[in-house]
């Protein structure tokens, strides 16, 4: 068993453990258990007291690329570590503790985390969740070492719960033309990893024709469409993928939008053929909607340039916004539906934080 210490004291304090646990369980391994918070007052300089918490996980990673993996979860999480080998303050801290029973001594890891026995802020917790666990160089249970530590700092329990999130394998966004959903797919993949399966829109010969004169093109664009989606979530995961799978659509997708464009007469043959061609495909065990007005979806239309899009008229947008409300409603899928409207998840880092945090949340 492998445990981490992990601390912050900028910020929002709580939100930044919790993202460390979510990127922790996607990019290291299975966080087994997470202990309560506790406020301690900054340990080695002066500055804002801390909030700590420890956690155990199980990993097929060794010791160095765990090392690795946590400060890239740092640098994820905005944090810029000094030169300086002065302690400072800092939005995330995280540090391997134990692992097992190995005991190393490198140019940048130390493992078991040298004078953890001295401090109240990593034993409180620690001794928490794993208290009979000892300790491979001294010989003691965690218990032993904290109820013996001459730390006298004082260790203020916060009644505040910190959640391991249930990591999915298949996670599709979806969301109007327009909402970010290719955007937010690359940067959830850059946070948790994974492989990416984007939709091959451009592949659809009858696109531009459409939004040109929608009646005459709608069954052959939609058709298409099911047809190439159908290709690609086959082919795709017949080969071997690196978990989690991060989509930019869902097929479902398909039968929304033919039920927005397509005669009643040309829908049920349709729905018929999207029955038979996904009866055997993956469904993804959660879908993150993206709800965005209107006027953002054009801006956002405006600004990507497809030539093609530039003629797509509000009440189009608004037809297929409500196709996406009844889909909502209908679907079987795990639906997790996220507010960006006002929200910029490319430049402000807080927003995209927060749609992180609803994502391990769902």
């Amino acid at each position: 068993m492998v445990y981490l210490s992990l601390g912050s004291n900028i910020g929002d304090r709580q939100l930044f453990l919790q993202l460390a646990i979510g990127l922790i369980t996607y990019r290291i391994g299975e966080v087994k258990q997470v202990s309560s918070i506790v406020e301690t007052p900054a340990w080695g300089f002066e500055g804002d007291a801390f909030y700590n918490a420890c956690l155990s996980l199980e990993t097929a990673l060794s010791p160095q690329k765990v090392l690795e993996e946590l400060l890239t979860i740092e640098k994820i999480l905005g944090r810029e570590r000094k030169t300086t080998k002065e302690y400072q303050a800092r939005n995330i801290d995280l540090d391997i503790l134990l692992f097992g029973e190995e005991i190393i001594h490198s140019h940048n890891l130390s493992i078991p985390h040298p004078r953890m026995e001295k401090r109240n802020f990593v034993l409180a917790p620690l001794a928490e969740i794993a208290p009979d666990t000892l300790h491979p160089i001294l010989n003691k249970s965690l218990e032993q070492l904290y109820l013996e530590t001459e730390d006298t700092a004082l260790i203020n329990p916060i009644k505040k719960n910190l959640f391991i999130p249930k990591r999915k394998k298949f996670i599709a966004i979806e969301g109007n033309i327009g909402a970010g959903k290719t955007t937010l797919t690359h940067q959830l993949h850059s946070a948790v990893g994974g492989t990416l399966l984007l939709e091959n829109f451009y592949d659809n010969p009858f696109l531009a024709d459409f939004y040109q004169d929608p009646e005459a093109f709608a069954l052959k664009v939609e058709t298409a469409f099911l047809e190439e989606r159908v290709q690609q979530l086959s082919s795709f995961f017949k080969s071997k993928n690196n978990f989690p799978v991060l989509a930019d659509f869902s097929l479902e997708k398909s039968l929304l939008f033919a039920q927005q464009n397509l005669s009643a007469a040309d829908f049920t043959a349709y729905k018929k053929e999207y029955i038979e061609a996904s009866a055997n495909l993956p469904q993804p065990d959660l879908v993150l909607f993206l709800a965005q007005n209107i006027p953002q979806l054009q801006k956002n239309i405006q600004k990507r340039g497809r030539e093609f899009e530039q003629g797509i008229s509000n009440h189009y947008l608004q037809k297929i916004e409500t196709g996406y409300a009844q889909w909502q409603k209908n679907s079987s899928l795990n639906i997790c539906e996220l507010n960006t409207i006002g929200v910029d998840f490319v430049q402000d880092s807080k927003a995209f934080y927060t749609l992180l945090a609803a994502f391990f949340r769902a």
